[in-house]
């Protein structure tokens, strides 16, 4: 379907020159009053419109701005008959995508018009993966764990409140980036740039000028216009502090000010920034125990911790871990082309026997690889190879002759569970040794299984 242009112009020989123009490429709908202009524009929605400047009821100033009062995206081309720089500077304030000079030449307008459209069209596109981000980090993150729900209960309260920082604490691969996007994607319809600094992976003597930005000569190498900030480029959205943990000492002293009177100055910089950014902060390591080693300012620790959100291991969220294998099992068939739709039941005990060391991370990678790499529509075991060496213990306390195919889940986790027990005469630790398992995971599906 081609796009349709609304031209507006009082004069009816150029009006109509126009349309025999266009309406070969493009539909056309014209009119040679402003008033009535705002009408078609509100009923027909054009993808472009041409506008004269001199209009009989109205000026073209006054029918475009109107026009993008109604909808501030909306593609103008300015026609005059008098290149006035006063007339054609204020239409291009007040959102105008170009003008053109009558007499209009043919291949000139073709040009502008092909240009706005392509414009248009290259807006709407970012426009929906924009929104397709947005739509991907609300809060659709898989889980229906008890430590899952009470977390997204409690980010999607502090998603509200964009002056508050959030503290996000938990092992690497968790998806604390993920939780983060969801907070700041859930604020409201224009969130604004999320920007991420991962504060491990910059040089010491280069996290205050990535942080902050510096001015013209600030240090030997820099720009010679200076340079934004992260903090700059986040502003109206949210700057998400990942590793902070790791932040030098000089950087956590600027970033406590930022906190307590939101303002920073560049390095080298005199002039006074506001800060309009959320600032979302997120570690691997136990924060409090950073404090204690002298690793992390007391002060900077107790003003960001103001809402702290913890991230639980995947070994903790067994309830999880399937739904996990299915939503990632469905992702990579669709990037892929594969048909995977099932999981051997063997498989799926050593899914949930696994401790997953490298968290969601590592259960997306293997799936990936799987999927990838593999044919048919069942998960089996054989494919479980980087993680099976959970089987070799496990047979060791099986002993042979008892296989998974011929038992569901609950009822192997449980022999499992009890020869492990009473092998090493009921000590939970040995036990939890045996089975290549965490032993806060073990006492969990002692007490879920009421051994």
């Amino acid at each position: 379907m081609s796009e349709t242009i609304l031209i507006v112009d009082d004069e009816k020989s150029l009006l109509k020159a126009l349309r025999i123009t266009l309406e070969g490429k493009y539909g056309v709908i014209t009119t040679e009053t402003g008033s009535n202009a705002i009408k078609l524009f509100q009923h027909k929605g054009p993808d472009l419109v041409l506008l004269d400047i001199g209009l009989p009821d109205m000026s073209g100033i006054v029918t475009l701005k109107e026009i993008k009062e109604k909808d501030p995206d909306a593609m103008v081309i300015m026609v005059t008959a008098v290149e006035d720089v006063k007339t054609i500077v204020e239409a291009v304030k007040l959102g105008a995508y170009d003008y053109l000079v009558k007499p209009i030449n043919s291949q000139e307008l073709f040009l502008t018009v092909k240009n706005a459209i392509e414009s248009r069209q290259l807006k709407n596109q970012i426009r929906l993966l924009q929104q397709a981000d947005i739509n991907r980090y609300k809060f659709e993150i898989i889980g229906r764990s008890p430590e899952i729900k009470k977390m997204i209960k409690v980010a999607k309260k502090v998603s509200k409140s964009v002056d508050t920082p959030v503290l996000i604490v938990g092992e690497s691969g968790t998806g604390k980036g993920v939780l983060a996007r969801a907070i700041h994607y859930s604020a409201g319809k224009n969130p604004g740039p999320f920007i991420t600094v991962n504060c491990g992976a910059i040089a010491k003597d280069l996290v205050e000028s990535e942080l902050f930005g510096y001015e013209q000569g600030a240090f030997t190498g820099a720009h010679a216009d200076g340079k934004k900030g992260r903090f700059e480029e986040s502003a109206g959205g949210t700057i998400f502090l990942d590793e902070i943990g790791v932040m030098p000492f000089s950087a956590q002293a600027k970033l406590l000010r930022v906190l307590e009177d939101r303002v920073f100055y560049r390095v080298g910089g005199t002039e006074e920034i506001e800060v309009s950014s959320r600032i979302i902060a997120a570690t691997n390591i136990d924060p409090e125990k950073a404090v204690e080693d002298g690793l992390f300012r007391k002060d900077l620790f107790y003003r960001l911790n103001v809402v702290k959100i913890v991230v639980p291991p995947l070994s903790e969220r067994e309830d999880d871990i399937l739904l996990l294998v299915e939503h990632f099992m469905d992702y990579y068939n669709v990037k892929f082309g594969k048909g995977f739709t099932k999981i051997s039941p063997e498989a799926r005990a050593i899914l949930l026997q696994y401790h997953w060391p490298g968290n969601v991370r590592e259960l997306k990678n293997l799936l990936e690889r799987i999927i990838l790499l593999e044919d048919g529509d069942t998960i089996l075991p054989g494919q479980l190879a980087l993680i099976s060496n959970v089987d070799e213990k496990r047979n060791k306390v099986i002993g042979p002759g008892v296989t998974d195919a011929c038992l569901d889940y609950e009822k192997v986790t449980g022999d499992l569970i009890k020869k492990a027990l009473k092998r090493t005469r009921g000590n939970v630790r040995e036990a939890a040794e045996v089975l290549n398992m965490p032993v806060h995971k073990l006492r969990y599906r002692i007490k879920k299984f009421g051994l």
